[in-house]
């Protein structure tokens, strides 16, 4: 799987401004779906989770991402509807390529997202996936405390 580079943190401007390039969270096929569907078991926890990414969306804090093709899946290709504050991270052939050749076990989805994760320097991912706890990346929702 791919090695992550250290992600940058965005410059403010010290007076309490948006930053210029504020951190990007990545919002993973199984949040997409937990979000997108009222019936997910995950869908309360997801929602909750997502209004509060997009209220630090809102005040310039965070830009919200997804891989295009978890996205399309969901009706947030137009910009309308629930999804409309989250950018697309296109794929390309060559993330493709690249999503094949570090992929184990078969699975491209998770080589995929985490190749684009790689690409637009990307360190926090909203997941319910627990194969990204392996990774050095920081996942949203937080682990529940039981």
């Amino acid at each position: 799987m791919p090695r992550f580079a250290g992600a940058g943190t965005g410059t403010g401007t010290g007076t309490g401004d948006a930053m210029i390039d504020p951190p990007k969270v990545l919002l993973e096929h199984s949040f997409l779906h937990a979000v997108a569907d009222d019936q997910h078991e995950q869908h309360e926890r997801a929602t909750g989770e997502y209004l509060r990414l997009v209220a630090e969306y809102e005040v310039e804090a965070v830009l919200l991402v997804a891989v295009s093709d978890h996205l399309r899946a969901h009706g947030g290709f137009d910009r309308r509807g629930r999804f409309a504050p989250v950018d697309r991270l296109w794929v390309g052939m060559q993330h493709r390529r690249a999503a094949k050749r570090t992929s184990s076990g078969g699975d491209l989805d998770l080589a995929l997202t985490l190749v684009m994760a790689e690409r637009h320097r990307v360190r926090t991912i909203a997941t319910f996936d627990p194969r990204f706890e392996q990774y050095q990346l920081t996942l949203l929702p937080a682990p529940e405390v039981e």
